[in-house]
């Protein structure tokens, strides 16, 4: 669950939103993915790798929901102004939800591009696209800010 919070958190910086979005997203993915679900019932039987595959698969699955809620819900929050920027990490909230997205998943979970590809549903240029251009704006900030 905090694996979840932390990438609900990257997605909308308000406790309470992200904490309905992990709500929303478990939701959403036990509603339509009850088949695949019941299908895995017998976690008993399984080695200890093929349940730790099953956990990521199950994993992935709810964050792919949670992409989809998320951005959509960061975007009108965001014109809505419902929320403000944390204090801390001004540069990475500063980003758009899709960057923020992309680059949390890469980097603070260690998912592969084709895995974020397979989560967020983006095509391979966008996936690549949103990590150059989140990494260059974070560093083209970064710099900025620092005053030697």
């Amino acid at each position: 669950m905090d694996k979840l919070y932390r990438v609900a958190n990257n997605l909308i910086p308000d406790d309470l939103q992200a904490e309905q979005l992990v709500i929303d997203s478990l939701n959403a993915y036990l509603i339509k993915e009850k088949k695949k679900i019941m299908a895995a019932r017998e976690f008993e039987s399984l080695s200890k790798k093929d349940l730790q595959l099953q956990r990521r698969f199950h994993f992935k699955g709810i964050l792919h929901y949670m992409c989809e809620i998320g951005v959509r819900r960061s975007s009108q929050l965001v014109g809505q102004m419902k929320f403000s920027r944390p204090s801390d990490f001004q540069l990475f909230y500063a980003l758009e939800p899709n960057i923020r997205l992309v680059i949390s998943l890469r980097y603070d979970f260690k998912f592969t591009v084709e895995e974020i590809i397979e989560i967020t549903g983006m095509p391979h240029y966008e996936v690549i696209e949103k990590l150059h251009n989140g990494r260059f704006l974070l560093l083209n900030d970064f710099k900025q800010g620092v005053h030697p």
